[in-house]
């Protein structure tokens, strides 16, 4: 089941990306000779207004063939050649095909927070801070006000803030009150998490808390010997012993029992070094608060800059070596997560599929060939010099970039394959 939708996510996020190109192209009065669904031979279709809209037999994606799009060298052109279009109508068509997968992300987004709600966070003590401004923050800093509006949850901390202007605080730790302000110039690197509630929330089908007897709805009170105060601790503790059998002191309603649970045991690569942890399959326990549309939308515009950043850093940190090149994926690690976010619930799945296709978004952007990046910034050239690529730049241009992009493919296939072996 899981394979078949992930072959269905990856037709849906090629179909999308090519509409995109479509679109725009009969928007410029562009030629499109063929608009397919799937690959490989075609299975049936039909043809309208010149463009053949065909179904082919592998359900794997799609294309579109744009008129003149190759012909670079050509001059008697027909007027509704690709090539015969102005840079910046080049550039456009090119651009609307990851724009559209952004747009999709987006879309993705809204729905689950217009639809579903987003979560409720009770405003509790920090327990982890990182990133630009931790030097302000103490772990178990509870954030009473921020600029003079006073927090109840911990999602009105975000809400208050003021990008590039000075943001002012006040916080209590213990008996400690203190204030203090700085320049928000970097709101996505604000990062700060509350100590969760260890309440249980979500238990995934077929895992070792369901095996145990583990309900949603459980608040943990002990692991062995270890007093339970935030969700985190849960982690911690696991992530240090699991080898063994554990003993887990819940309260449930309002009783008083213990759980003996064996966790599982998962192998990732982090770094290009196997690390070996312990999994409950558990979500901690959260509240969902309806919001309007246009909350909706401010929310959504937040969630999507947040996730473009973390893809973007990824890639820097790639490409200057701070991340190995043993984290990159293929279709195994595809499917894997699909699998898991399946296992955990629908909006869990919706938010995998807004992550995938941000990731299709500016992964196509970068401008290395075949990818669409390098088409616009060979017409971005053209826009600025007035000089056109020609066949043999372009032919020697791809015979690279296809090189390394065969060498991408045979590296995230030997990653995944990897990955297998060592589980």
């Amino acid at each position: 089941m899981s394979f078949l939708v992930m072959v269905l996510i990856l037709g849906i996020m090629v179909i999308i990306h090519e509409f995109g190109h479509f679109i725009v192209a009969k928007f410029f009065k562009i030629g499109v000779l063929t608009f397919s669904v799937g690959l490989g031979k075609k299975l049936f279709g039909f043809k309208k207004n010149e463009t053949d809209y065909i179904f082919s037999i592998l359900p794997f994606g799609g294309y579109v063939k744009l008129k003149g799009m190759e012909d670079f060298e050509n001059q008697n052109r027909d007027e509704d050649d690709f090539m015969n279009k102005s840079p910046i109508k080049r550039i456009l068509v090119i651009f609307s095909g990851p724009f559209a997968n952004f747009i999709f992300a987006f879309f993705l987004v809204f729905f689950m927070i217009f639809f579903f709600g987003i979560a409720k966070v009770e405003n509790r003590p920090l327990y982890s801070v990182e990133g630009t401004y931790k030097d302000y923050f103490k772990k178990n800093d509870l954030i009473t006000i921020v600029n003079g509006v006073k927090i109840k949850d911990f999602n009105d901390i975000f809400l208050n803030l003021i990008p590039n202007e000075e943001n002012r605080f006040e916080v209590i730790n213990k008996e400690e009150k203190r204030e203090f302000t700085f320049k928000l110039t970097k709101p996505e690197s604000l990062s700060i998490i509350p100590a969760f509630p260890p309440k249980i929330g979500i238990v995934e089908n077929n895992s070792a808390a369901m095996r145990s007897g583990i309900l949603k709805g459980d608040l943990i009170l002990m692991i062995d010997s270890f007093n339970i105060f935030a969700w985190q601790d849960i982690s911690n503790i696991i992530k240090e012993n699991y080898r063994e059998k554990m003993n887990f002191l819940i309260l449930r309603d309002n009783d008083t029992l213990t759980i003996t649970v064996k966790p599982d045991i998962r192998k990732d690569t982090v770094d290009g070094k196997v690390v070996e942890y312990g999994f409950l399959g558990v979500g901690f326990s959260y509240e969902i608060q309806k919001v309007g549309f246009i909350k909706s939308l401010k929310i959504s515009f937040e969630r999507i800059w947040q996730i473009s950043f973390s893809i973007l850093k990824f890639i820097k940190q790639l490409f200057t070596g701070r991340m190995s090149l043993k984290n990159l994926g293929g279709p195994v690690s595809i499917y894997t997560i699909t699998d898991q976010t399946l296992k955990i619930g629908f909006e869990t799945f919706l938010s995998f599929l807004a992550f995938f296709s941000i990731n299709l978004f500016i992964f196509n952007l970068i401008p290395f060939p075949p990818l669409d990046g390098s088409y616009i910034l060979i017409y971005l050239f053209e826009l600025v010099t007035g000089i056109k690529a020609n066949r043999k730049f372009m032919q020697v241009y791809q015979y690279i970039g296809l090189s390394v992009l065969f060498f991408l493919t045979f590296l995230v296939t030997f990653n995944d394959i990897l990955r297998i072996v060592q589980k």
